[in-house]
């Protein structure tokens, strides 16, 4: 639990580092779209982990993880994106894949480890949304 915490903390960090480089790019629609989109959708996934087992949500995994495979691709192939893109690089390498590993491996997780690992998510999630509304401004 400690070094997820530790890799949140880091992450935090840089995420707080994107703010103010992001105010060059211009603002993108589908990236703002991506994080709304997979804020719900990745807190709704992340918090069955603790009521169903893996292979019961196998379907909308896939799509939630394809969704993020989409987002992260999308913010790399941006100009002048590159704080955003590492972002969202780092949340699925760092939070969501070790996540939902962990769910494959053990079935169902903890309600406690579900709800930390979810607030790191949506935390992070937060972060790149306001650094894509930053490029609105």
């Amino acid at each position: 639990m400690k070094t997820l915490y530790n890799k949140f903390c880091w992450l935090a960090l840089g995420l707080l580092l994107v703010a103010a480089p992001a105010c060059s790019a211009k603002f993108d629609k589908t990236g703002l779209d991506n994080v709304t989109n997979l804020s719900t959708a990745l807190s709704d996934l992340m918090g069955k982990a603790a009521t169903s087992k893996f292979s019961a949500q196998s379907d909308a995994i896939k799509k939630v993880s394809a969704d993020l495979d989409k987002a992260v691709q999308h913010a790399a192939g941006k100009k002048k994106n590159k704080e955003v893109a590492e972002a969202w690089k780092t949340m699925q390498n760092d939070l969501v894949n070790p996540f939902l590993d962990r769910w494959k491996e053990k079935g169902m997780l903890d309600k406690d480890f579900v709800k930390e690992s979810t607030a790191q998510v949506t935390k992070s999630l937060d972060a790149i949304k306001k650094a894509e509304m930053a490029k609105k401004k």
